[in-house]
């Protein structure tokens, strides 16, 4: 057999060895985790796993503009009728800024 097949049948069990083992060493880690999160009580969430893993919590935007009878609106989207009616009636939307 020549050097070049000899070398390439020690890299395919060089390759077929390091899967065992990183298949083994992963199982070991899984075992470690789970242990640690059944010990502290943890979620998925405190972990950072999940739907939103890498993202922060949304909030609603705060309201930016008010009405006088109390109507709000965060100025993003389209603005809802009462402020469209104010500003046709000759009201500037600076007016009614929080």
């Amino acid at each position: 057999m020549s050097i070049y097949k000899e070398l390439l049948a020690q890299r395919n069990e060089l390759e077929r060895q390091i899967e065992e083992a990183r298949k083994r060493e992963i199982a070991i880690a899984v075992r470690q985790v789970k242990d640690i999160i059944q010990e502290f009580g943890l979620t998925a969430a405190q972990c950072g796993f999940g739907s939103n893993s890498t993202a922060e919590v949304r909030r609603p935007a705060k309201a930016k503009y008010i009405t006088p009878d109390g109507k709000t609106w965060t100025g993003r989207g389209k603005p809802p009728n009462v402020f469209k009616a104010l500003v046709e009636a000759g009201h500037k939307m600076e007016e009614f800024l929080i």
